[in-house]
């Protein structure tokens, strides 16, 4: 009987597949009804003591990295809308 011979090429990349998926946590893909944390936006906001208040409060399921604006005391319950930002 022959014996069967695998390609290096086809080796690497099935062991490279198989560890991929036995390192990568399940959260991390977006397993159960949660989504991937690369399926959201980066969002910053400018102005947030005016208009942009209410941009932000649209897109408030996308994550909000940061905030500016020149006014603290009107951008304040913004900031502490969004503490992580």
């Amino acid at each position: 009987m022959g014996q069967a011979t695998v390609r290096r090429r086809e080796f690497v990349s099935s062991v490279a597949a198989a560890a991929s998926l036995s390192i990568v946590p399940r959260h991390v893909l977006g397993a159960g009804d949660q989504p991937a944390p690369s399926q959201k936006l980066n969002i910053a906001g400018i102005g947030v003591g005016g208009m942009g208040r209410g941009d932000l409060e649209a897109v408030s399921s996308e994550n909000i990295v940061a905030l500016c604006d020149v006014d603290l005391v009107r951008a304040a319950d913004t900031f502490k809308r969004f503490p992580h930002a």
